[in-house]
């Protein structure tokens, strides 16, 4: 069998699909990734063969350009960026995407959920398509949905071009690694899967390894790139955090590292670990609410403290406060006094590890990449019935 994982604008959407690619690829499944020149470097980290297919490599900076122009209050019209930035990625890669379909044939794709230039191939061959989330479902949200209805709207050209039409396509199979009590889905038929962590290769300091993480929390703000004109809150808060009585783990890039001040002796950098070997070291994980970022925590069944700067990480922190196993503040809460209140309440209180270890008992219940790399072939089989 031949499947194809598409992915655009960024390699963290690619993330949570990894383990299921290499499932395909254990089962002896022919696997590749077609990507924008955004996602290409963090596709070819993860070992995969990757074909580019179009892409400028300019999506991370146009959309902190255009985002850091938009208050989040604006509402749905303040988004028409966004609109115009998923139209512009799915055209880029739309005419190397349907060669490599083509040509190649694969048997089933799997995308990830703002891989619009894939809902065209949906809609225009006869090849079983699977959208895999990367948390919770941002399309089954008002603005997600306006936001595809919009994107559609703009590729109407693609789409008839190619023999189809928008109201051609929908959802058929919605692969979903998030727990049932983090998740809210909307269209398609669910298929469960266990959200296994994945990063970018590198070492794992000694130091992490056999110690107690209850004089530790972790604190990252992720490496796609903060909304906020002047960064992440959490930049302004270490010294206060550094306060709190615990050793706080500082997961950042190499070069958001060289912008920061002296850090306080309390707070220590960790560069180039996987995030997913540091949470086991820690008590508690700050963060600005990525979806990865976030089910690695659920994971590892450790309480979360979110501060989101845009509506798919608001979305993220709503939902995990829903759960119990985190709190959620909006940036524009998050002065440091409210912080550290959070944070020195989830540290007290026995409440949130305890939900936090509920949330990652249902992770683990959840169906392994490898059982469903078994579903996917036979669905695949089937495609002529289901199309």
């Amino acid at each position: 069998m031949r499947v194809l994982f598409v992915c655009s604008v960024s390699a963290s959407h690619l993330i949570p699909m990894v383990p299921l690619a290499w499932a395909l690829r254990a089962a002896g499944h022919d696997v590749r990734v077609a990507c924008s020149a955004d996602s290409a470097p963090g596709a070819l980290a993860t070992g995969l063969t990757v074909t580019l297919v179009g892409g400028d490599g300019d999506f991370a900076e146009s959309h902190r350009r255009s985002v850091s122009e938009t208050s989040e209050q604006h509402g749905h019209g303040g988004k028409d960026h966004l609109v115009n930035l998923f139209a512009r990625s799915a055209r880029d890669m739309m005419d190397g995407l349907f060669a490599v379909v083509d040509n190649w044939q694969p048997d089933a794709v799997v995308y990830e959920p703002v891989a619009f230039a894939a809902e065209v191939v949906a809609a225009a061959r006869p090849v079983v398509t699977f959208r895999h989330l990367w948390g919770p479902d941002l399309l089954a949200t008002t603005p997600g949905q306006w936001l595809r209805h919009r994107v559609h709207e703009s590729l109407a050209d693609e789409f008839h071009a190619r023999g189809a039409a928008p109201a051609d396509f929908h959802d058929r199979f919605v692969i979903d690694p998030c727990p049932q009590d983090l998740q809210h889905l909307g269209a398609g038929t669910a298929i469960p899967v266990r959200y296994v962590p994945v990063d970018r290769p590198g070492p794992v300091p000694p130091w992490l390894i056999g110690v107690s993480p209850a004089d530790r929390i972790c604190v990252t703000w992720g490496t796609f790139g903060d909304a906020m004109p002047n960064g992440h809150p959490f930049v302004r808060m270490l010294e206060r955090l550094a306060g709190i009585g615990k050793e706080v783990l500082l997961v950042v890039p190499p070069a958001d590292l060289e912008r920061l001040p002296q850090l306080p002796e309390a707070v220590r950098p960790v560069t180039g670990a996987p995030l997913h070997a540091v949470l086991p070291a820690c008590s508690a994980i700050l963060h600005h609410g990525g979806a990865n970022t976030m089910l690695d925590a659920v994971s590892r069944g450790i309480p979360q403290l979110v501060v989101s700067d845009t509506f798919e990480r608001s979305l993220n922190g709503e939902r995990l406060a829903a759960t119990g196993a985190g709190t959620h503040l909006t940036a524009r809460q998050a002065d440091g006094p409210a912080v550290e209140r959070a944070v020195v309440d989830m540290l007290a209180s026995p409440q949130w590890a305890l939900r936090a270890e509920a949330l990652r008992a249902q992770m683990a219940s959840r169906p392994s990449p490898a059982e469903v790399a078994s579903v996917l072939q036979d669905l695949s089989a089937r495609k002529a019935a289901l199309k």
